[in-house]
């Protein structure tokens, strides 16, 4: 989705039986993923133990007290129990390098004491490379330990962390920012030293999650912004005019940027959005990523009365479930109605999904606070409070209630 920056912030634009000592759990898990033939095999007995996962007679790298994919399951390495990711999505680090209220330790901490109010259990930051990475004009050398304080004051408040690429740059140090944010792909140039550096300075922690690219839309494939080969393998992407005419660059695929990832010796969860600004996962079967610990993300949107509504998620994104973790890492609609983000969450519950609502921001003093439909800021940005303070606006009440239920 196009987002919007706070107040004060310029917008800018993922089986054999064990010794009796063994702790064996019936999780229900779907058939896992043959890596060689790609056909199915029959769910893994599991066990945990000394800090790693065991699945089908095999170990499963874990972060320190991280995550494992087993199955369509993310299993916790400290409870050998299926975890689930439950929370919001926190932009201003993409929008501003000094990142609003997320530049202030006080107010940053403020916000997710009133999160985890809310009993959310994971906060989604959004990031941008350009000021991440030095090679850009952009480059901020206070970026990353301001990411750093963010992530630590998260994790210290009791919250996970998915740290998501959101602002990206083509891989060009001379890329212009305004309205300039949401490119198809990552990129060769920046966006794997990005990763490499992230992975690096979190790998020590599995509390904290990898996006790769929050709403990948590669142009030229099969189904316009489908191209799934170049969501895989990257790739000289042609010249687009999506946001108007710009040119082509050297795109990084996802395999590339979990690669960079796992170069680190990072072995934290990795998620990966699909195709079509992060909607579509009905080709992952043919493109899976080749690795551990994947999970798989979708964007459900309410753009349009007729696309991307309840009744094709089956065949869209959610027939992935059954076999691959799947999370909602963004979903909303622009006029405060509740009727799909409570359809979303209800998916998301049959199906045992982790998901992050958009957005934790609040309207600035000067805004209208109506709730009356796309023309009223609190609505067209899909904003989660009023104020704060945590009051929750229409949709955000359907996500709190949500929360609290759990």
């Amino acid at each position: 989705m196009l987002v919007f920056a706070e107040a004060g912030i310029r917008p800018t634009r993922a089986a054999s039986r064990l010794a009796k000592a063994s702790l064996v759990l019936s999780l229900g898990l779907a058939a896992c993923t043959d890596d060689k033939k790609g056909g199915l095999v029959d769910p893994p007995a599991l066990t945990c133990a000394n800090g790693s996962v065991q699945a089908g007679g095999k170990t499963i790298p874990v972060a320190p007290n991280g995550f494992a994919a087993v199955g369509n399951k993310i299993i916790s390495v400290a409870t050998c129990q299926p975890a689930r990711f439950v929370g919001v999505s926190r932009p201003a680090l993409s929008f501003s390098s000094e990142g609003g209220r997320m530049g202030v330790d006080t107010s940053m901490m403020a916000d997710f004491a009133r999160m985890r109010e809310w009993r959310a259990n994971t906060v989604r930051i959004e990031l941008a490379q350009y000021y991440w990475v030095a090679a850009s004009k952009h480059h901020d050398p206070g970026y990353a330990a301001r990411v750093d304080r963010a992530v630590k004051g998260a994790r210290a408040s009791g919250l996970h962390v998915i740290l998501v690429l959101q602002a990206s740059d083509r891989g060009d140090p001379n890329h212009p920012l305004e309205n300039e944010m949401h490119q198809p792909m990552a990129d060769v140039n920046h966006s794997i030293p990005f990763w490499k550096d992230v992975a690096a300075r979190y790998k020590d922690d599995g509390g904290v999650l990898f996006e790769l690219y929050s709403e990948p839309f590669p142009v030229g494939g099969v189904g316009g912004f489908s191209n799934w080969d170049m969501w895989l393998n990257g790739g000289l992407h042609p010249s687009d005019a999506v946001y108007g005419r710009r040119p082509a660059f050297q795109a990084a695929g996802m395999q590339q940027l979990y690669d960079a990832v796992r170069s680190t010796g990072a072995n934290n969860m990795v998620i990966a959005g699909g195709t079509q600004w992060a909607y579509f996962l009905n080709g992952v079967k043919d493109h899976r990523i080749k690795g551990y610990n994947i999970a798989y993300a979708t964007h459900p949107w309410e753009f349009s009365s007729d696309t991307r509504q309840p009744a094709t998620w089956d065949n869209d994104w959610a027939s992935l479930a059954a076999t691959d973790p799947v999370m909602i890492t963004e979903f909303g609609d622009y006029d405060c109605s509740t009727p799909y983000v409570k359809a979303v969450l209800d998916k998301a519950d049959q199906l045992g999904l982790s998901w992050t609502a958009w957005m934790w921001v609040a309207p600035s003093p000067t805004e209208s606070k109506r709730q009356e439909g796309n023309d009223d800021p609190i609505c067209n940005r899909s904003l989660l409070i009023m104020d704060w303070s945590g009051t929750p606006t229409k949709p955000g009440q359907i996500i709190k209630d949500r929360l609290a239920s759990y």
